[in-house]
């Protein structure tokens, strides 16, 4: 049954980034980093749907190390993202090159951490879970997932900035629910209920982009 969650995912993300594209600015950003994100996402998830089909071996394995090489290189870049969302917001402190270096300096930091403490000793192994084929950890994490703490921490702060703002909330909203459900997840019945609220995160970040850029090109200024 997962294997239809995670096939629809993949169309959901294939759909939202079209859709975003379409309806946001189309120069380059750091708010840009978010179609890096959906793309990692996209294939976390093709891979997950497909290997059942493909089955035990090497090529399934590379595929799966590929997924947490793409989780600790992509993901961290929510940060670039969030900096880029402040950004529209015309928060004085957030125009400096301070800020800016800042950012970047937090998602590197985020990125290395994640590699050094995870993806460079990783060891990985087959294992079905609700019929899904995938290569996981061999070993047992002894360390919180510092990368995914940092991220939702920025994107936390980034949310509750923009909704005192601006009063819009649905990054904030989007944020709490998937930290949420993220420390819950050793109590939820598959990986698949993960993803989903992951996509609906992605979603709440496509609307948040979309309606900043709007504010923007017509020229209105928050208080």
């Amino acid at each position: 049954m997962d294997t239809f969650f995670y096939t629809f995912f993949v169309l959901a993300y294939i759909i939202l980034i079209i859709w975003t594209f379409k309806s946001s600015q189309k120069e380059l950003t750091y708010r840009s980093f978010f179609y890096l994100v959906i793309i990692g996402l996209l294939y976390d998830n093709l891979v997950l749907a497909l290997g059942r089909f493909i089955g035990t071996g090497d090529l399934l394995e590379m595929l799966n190390l590929g997924r947490y090489w793409i989780h600790a290189l992509v993901t961290p870049t929510l940060v670039l993202f969030s900096y880029g969302v402040l950004k529209l917001t015309d928060i004085n402190w957030m125009k400096s090159n301070i800020a800016k270096w800042f950012f970047v300096f937090v998602a590197i930091l985020l990125s290395v951490i994640e590699i050094m403490m995870g993806v460079i000793q990783l060891k990985l192994k087959p294992v079905w879970d609700n019929d899904v084929l995938q290569y996981v950890s061999s070993s047992s994490s002894s360390h919180p997932p510092y990368m995914i703490i940092g991220v939702t921490c920025v994107l936390l702060v980034a949310g509750f900035i923009l909704y005192k703002k601006t009063t819009w909330k649905w990054m904030l909203i989007g944020t709490v629910i998937m930290g949420i459900v993220s420390t819950l997840s050793s109590f939820l019945p598959s990986g698949a209920v993960t993803n989903g609220f992951e996509l609906f995160l992605l979603f709440t970040l496509a609307l948040t982009k979309i309606h900043l850029e709007k504010k923007e090109f017509k020229g209105v200024k928050f208080n």
